[in-house]
């Protein structure tokens, strides 16, 4: 029957149920991608593994890893890690890799997990990685190691060509919580085949870990990057240090810490130390900057620095991780002995397929002696100029003892 021959009454009526049925339409949940993701599962003939998880054993006696009914947040297991002692530095976690392939470029892959903290002391974190790493795909599709599979790759372990191009932490300390629902995102480059998420603890105490999820997303569109402005949160660790990622050898002895006895400007800075080692390494406090629009711009690295009788050289270093391989850049300057409060700073080009910019505040251990860091930035000043070289000198750079 013709539209215009349709009585209007039976019109409207017709019309209010289409628009009921297009209503009640359920929306279609994201899939996720994790097995096991409430730990319930467990390992054959082991007697507290779940199954399709991993930890990152040491052998040290002093950690704990369980899976147990006490404290559930869904379902009946929940899983959780425990340290009594920081003697050797060391972030142990629960982890699961996931291979992806070009249905995850352009994506944004989200990780939720419930935490909760018995007697923390230190950080706690949640972390999303997204790598380059044909190895372990490979590894997770023959069920062989990562070692078998570089060898059958015939791929050497110094050509290895893995490479994360996206990455989130998110780190908590508080001492004692009751159950809290935690996430990070992460935009999935081309060229990605594996994500990890890593849950754990790099302190002492005790933390829980229960019902996790790893889905992908559409894209949020990157933050804005105003120009001149310090990208880098809590950039003078006034707040609780929570924002930095901290990197240190396993060494006796070895602390990159938040210090409130010692500062440039505020009440607190980051402090280097550590006597004790058997090779040569880096130290220090480090941020990451995931957003694609930093790409093909000009940036400005400085801090303030002091250091006291350090028998070894601090200074600032910053790697851009992006398709085609990862690009290290280090300061022109470095610092050793005893030096009073002094800024440092240079400039770099951010290379045109760069995801992930590291920014690297450290020095090289094991040497006797202490650094601090104050006040770090990292600033947009424009695009690309091609220049390489320090940045043109600005006021005053010394700032007294």
């Amino acid at each position: 029957m013709p539209m215009s021959k349709i009585p209007t009454r039976a019109l409207s009526m017709s019309l209010v149920v289409l628009a009921l049925c297009v209503t009640v339409l359920p929306s279609r949940a994201a899939t996720n991608l994790l097995k096991n993701p409430g730990f319930e599962d467990q390992v054959r003939d082991h007697a507290w593994m779940a199954a399709n998880w991993d930890t990152s054993r040491t052998g040290l006696p002093s950690v704990f890893f369980g899976r147990d009914t006490m404290l559930a947040h869904g379902g009946q297991f929940s899983v959780n890690v425990a340290n009594v002692s920081m003697r050797n530095p060391m972030a142990y976690n629960w982890s699961q890799a996931v291979a992806v392939g070009p249905e995850a470029w352009g994506k944004d892959a989200v990780f939720t997990i419930w935490t909760r903290t018995n007697g923390l002391e230190g950080r706690a974190y949640i972390l999303l990685q997204a790598y380059r790493d044909t190895a372990s795909k490979m590894a997770q599709a023959w069920g062989v190691d990562r070692d078998e599979a570089l060898r059958r790759l015939r791929i050497t372990k110094i050509d290895d060509p893995l490479l994360d191009i996206g990455w989130k932490r998110q780190q908590f300390s508080e001492n004692q919580t009751d159950w809290v629902k935690r996430a990070v995102r992460v935009y999935v480059p081309p060229s990605v085949n594996m994500l990890y998420v890593r849950s754990g603890l790099f302190g002492t105490g005790q933390v829980i870990f229960d019902d996790a999820s790893l889905t992908l997303e559409p894209a949020l569109p990157p933050d804005p990057i105003p120009l001149n402005t310090n990208l880098l949160a809590d950039p003078g660790f006034e707040g609780d240090g929570n924002a930095w990622e901290y990197s240190m050898p396993p060494f006796d002895g070895i602390e990159v810490v938040r210090d409130e006895t010692v500062a440039h400007t505020g009440k607190a800075s980051v402090r280097l130390e550590g006597p004790n080692g058997i090779v040569e390494a880096r130290a220090g406090a480090c941020q990451v900057l995931c957003n694609r629009q930093l790409a093909g711009k000009r940036l400005r690295l400085s801090a303030w620095v002091k250091t006291d009788s350090l028998r070894s050289s601090a200074f600032l270093k910053v790697y851009f991780h992006g398709l085609k391989e990862a690009v290290a850049v280090p300061g022109w300057e470095q610092f050793s002995m005893n030096t009073p409060w002094t800024k440092t700073m240079f400039e770099i080009d951010v290379p045109e397929d760069t995801y992930a910019v590291w920014a690297w505040f450290l020095y090289i251990t094991p040497a006797k002696g202490r650094v601090y860091y104050d006040d770090m930035s990292v600033e947009v000043v424009g695009p690309a100029t091609g220049v390489i070289g320090p940045a043109p000198p600005t006021d005053a750079t010394r700032g007294g003892n």
